[in-house]
């Protein structure tokens, strides 16, 4: 069967406003939608918010409300039961408005949080109509991202704690195209946003923090396949630069950099599967310079590494796949 391509993802910034906690025994009485902007493969560009735009006021579905929640807005409930169009027109008008602007791309719903709007837009594209061009989990939530990137709690992902840089110069109005225009900019300073990992104490060897087939993450380095780490930081670990080969494997030359930064302990791996090996000399190399050595396959490797990285100035070779 033919591999499927992946299509870009056009990301629409949405904000509701709703009279109540939850769609069906409560209305939404607004929403409004900006087209953020587009990512294909790692690229992402952002598009001007206020070019593609979409809003709507909505008559209630229901005779219930919480005064709280209704105030919010300022809108006059009274009003949209005679005026607000209604919600199956508006969806049925949303939903073409979507695949005209995603031609090509597939639509992504984000929010800012998203859980509350997207429950009530997703509620409502399915009551009237049966049919989200998002499909059923095509939404993203900007908390989540920021906290993915910045690595805090998600708890702590609240814009008043958010680099200045990130946010919108707009007026959050609790109008939901304004909302919907001011997210879509903290979208796209998001998705461009690099953070600048916290610098490592020169005495203390970064942790290694991820391991899977292929891919190392460690403490202030760019995720890669294989690396060389040592007291204050790390580097990609380039075979070819030493011409290191599975067999023989690890030469002395691949250690000399970790007994010139004064490393106590040299941990070495010899891949996921065990196939690397280790060149006598160069544990013999490591004897004679007083330095601890370990060998072993990676995951153990790690783990190794990571308990004597709490202490002392270890450094390592590691290696993510065979």
């Amino acid at each position: 069967m033919a591999a499927r391509g992946t299509r870009p993802s056009l990301y629409i910034s949405v904000d509701i406003e709703a009279d109540g906690p939850i769609p069906g025994p409560y209305s939404m009485i607004s929403f409004g939608a900006s087209v953020a902007g587009r990512q294909d493969g790692a690229s992402y560009t952002p598009a001007d918010p206020e070019q593609q735009t979409f809003y709507r006021e909505l008559r209630p579905v229901s005779e219930e409300f919480v005064p709280e929640a209704l105030a919010v807005s300022g809108l006059d409930r009274d009003r949209l039961v005679r005026e607000g169009a209604d919600p199956a027109a508006a969806m049925d008008e949303f939903r073409a408005w979507v695949r005209e602007v995603s031609a090509g791309a597939q639509p992504v719903m984000c929010g800012y949080p998203a859980p509350f709007d997207w429950t009530f837009l997703y509620w409502y594209l399915i009551r009237f109509g049966g049919d989200s061009p998002f499909g059923h989990s095509g939404c993203l939530d900007m908390k989540t991202l920021y906290a993915a990137k910045a690595r805090v709690p998600l708890r702590a992902a609240v814009k008043g704690r958010m680099p200045r840089e990130l946010l919108s110069r707009r007026r959050h109005t609790h109008h939901a195209l304004d909302d919907a225009i001011e997210q879509a900019e903290l979208m796209s300073n998001l998705m461009l946003w690099q953070p600048q990992a916290p610098a490592l104490d020169a005495d203390r060897s970064p942790r290694i923090t991820h391991l899977s087939w292929g891919r190392i993450e460690a403490e202030g380095l760019a995720p890669g396949k294989d690396f060389r780490l040592y007291p204050g930081g790390g580097r990609p670990w380039d075979w070819s630069e030493h011409g290191t080969r599975h067999d023989p494997g690890i030469g002395p030359q691949e250690v000399r950099e970790l007994l010139d930064r004064g490393v106590t302990a040299v941990v070495l791996s010899r891949g996921m599967e065990g196939r690397l090996g280790v060149v006598p000399q160069t544990l013999e190399a490591l004897r004679a310079a007083g330095v601890e050595a370990h060998v072993a396959e990676t995951a153990e490797a790690v783990e190794i590494y990571n308990q004597l990285a709490r202490d002392g100035r270890v450094g390592g070779l590691f290696h993510s796949t065979c």
